[in-house]
């Protein structure tokens, strides 16, 4: 059986290196709108719906590791009464 400690410590590394390539990510499709031939209204669009993206990313991740938490700490208190 795999022990909780090795789970968790696999978890956020995992994590950190999914960051990592997300943070990668996003700052090589600024660096692509920025040197696209587009126009600046074209650009600063693009820009805007990208940054829009990740923020909705963001906020439905927060949710669900939120809500997974107090799942988390509802069933440590079922399990200590």
């Amino acid at each position: 059986m795999v022990e909780i400690g090795t789970v968790s410590e696999l978890s956020k590394v995992s994590i950190r290196i999914s960051a990592a390539f997300a943070i990668i990510g996003v700052g090589l499709l600024y660096l692509y709108i920025a040197v696209t031939d587009a126009s600046n209204p074209v650009k600063v669009l693009w820009s805007a719906a990208l940054s829009l993206g990740v923020a909705i990313v963001f906020l439905i991740t927060w949710t669900m590791a939120r809500d997974a938490l107090r799942t988390y700490e509802r069933e440590a208190k079922r399990k200590k009464q």
